[in-house]
């Protein structure tokens, strides 16, 4: 019986790992894949191995309520007083555009001319006006967090405070499950905790035996494809979804109401997502089925979020805060020109397209008041 199990052992590790050399599909990390030079950064000037190399060393820190990076110095990216540098503000503004949001709004993948607000800010140069952009976008922030980082800014009269958002609210809230969105302790990619009995048997014998035998990247593989309770359980969806639309309610109104109380104004505006694209190009088709860079059944979240958080803004809206969905803002695209590094990460074309939105959408007209 022994010689048998131990046969038998045998033979799934040689399985393994015949599956693993020669079948296991070779699915990249985020930064793997970046560093490839995909689609979305044919063409940039600035990408190289020192662009790749601040990109990544630029966002360091704390995550507690919220995330609190460390300041940084650089020739592509530059973090001060914990927040993400806007270029070309003019010297002397008259009036300050401060936009809040997550990852998306603080520009990872692109320098920092590059970033939504230093392109809000160009626009807004051309347009004739003194007006400074600021960038208050933080990694993994959701609306609620948002409006904590709001509170710790002191407002004008006149400024005009801007929520770019969406995705932390459905990623982490619908799909994480958690409440309170990222904070400390909770896993940023997939949260395993929420994950079935085998995937996290899979997850925990992944972790073991990683260093010493090939079972263990089977193991990862099935892990890695497995979809959360959040999404695979009607009932807990359901009470995520509640969740997430009672948390963001709440952040809007209050963040509106902060603004008012300084005589500043507000708006926030919907991002858009591969998910909310009217189609996808057959380079997003393959991107999205890499399991590293984009979590199985994350899908489905969105399909289910997005909807609900649309409602709670027009609501709103009907209430006095200015709202714009703007989660179709790529479907303009021309084909072949590839913006989207993972299903909401844009590269410097995406992020152009999204400031021109906003300004063609809401600022253009502020002007002209």
């Amino acid at each position: 019986m022994l010689g048998s199990i131990v046969l038998t052992l045998a033979l799934v590790e040689l399985g393994s790992w015949i599956w693993v050399k020669n079948f296991r599909p070779q699915h990249l990390t985020q930064w793997e894949f970046r560093a490839t030079q995909p689609p979305p950064y044919q063409g940039a000037d600035y990408f190289g191995e020192a662009f790749l190399a601040e990109a990544e060393a630029s966002v360091s820190g704390s995550i507690s309520t919220i995330a609190e990076l460390r300041d940084f110095k650089g020739r592509y990216f530059n973090v001060v007083n914990g927040f993400r540098a806007t270029t070309d503000a003019p010297p002397d503004p008259q009036r300050r555009v401060l936009m809040f949001g997550g990852s998306t709004l603080f520009g990872q993948e692109v320098p920092d001319r590059h970033t939504i607000a230093s392109y809000l800010q160009r626009m807004l140069n051309d347009a004739g006006v003194r007006w400074q952009v600021r960038n208050f976008g933080l990694p993994g922030m959701n609306a609620a967090q948002q409006t904590l980082i709001l509170k710790r800014v002191a407002l004008r009269p006149g400024d005009i405070v801007v929520y770019y958002h969406g995705v932390n609210d459905v990623y982490y809230l619908v799909f994480g499950g958690y409440q309170q969105g990222w904070q400390r302790g909770v896993p940023a990619f997939r949260p395993v905790q929420k994950l079935s009995a085998v995937h996290k048997m899979m997850h925990a014998w992944h972790e073991r035996l990683k260093d010493y035998s090939f079972t263990a990247q089977v193991a990862l593989d099935i892990y890695q494809r497995g979809m959360p309770d959040t999404v695979t359980d009607a009932a807990q969806m359901r009470q995520e979804l509640a969740n997430t639309e009672k948390s963001f309610r709440a952040a809007v109104k209050e963040a509106a109401a902060i603004a008012s109380a300084s005589q500043a104004s507000f708006v926030h505006f919907l991002q858009p997502t591969a998910f909310s694209a009217a189609a996808l190009s057959p380079y997003e088709r393959e991107t999205l089925k890499n399991p590293l860079v984009t979590a199985p059944g994350v899908d489905i979240a969105f399909r289910e979020g997005y909807p609900r958080l649309r409602s709670v803004a027009t609501v709103l809206e009907a209430d006095g805060v200015a709202f714009h969905d703007i989660s179709d803002a790529l479907d303009g695209r021309e084909p072949g020109n590839e913006v989207l590094l993972d299903f909401c990460h844009l590269n410097h074309e995406g992020n152009r397209i999204i400031a021109q939105r906003m300004m063609d959408v809401y600022f253009r007209a502020l002007l002209e008041r």
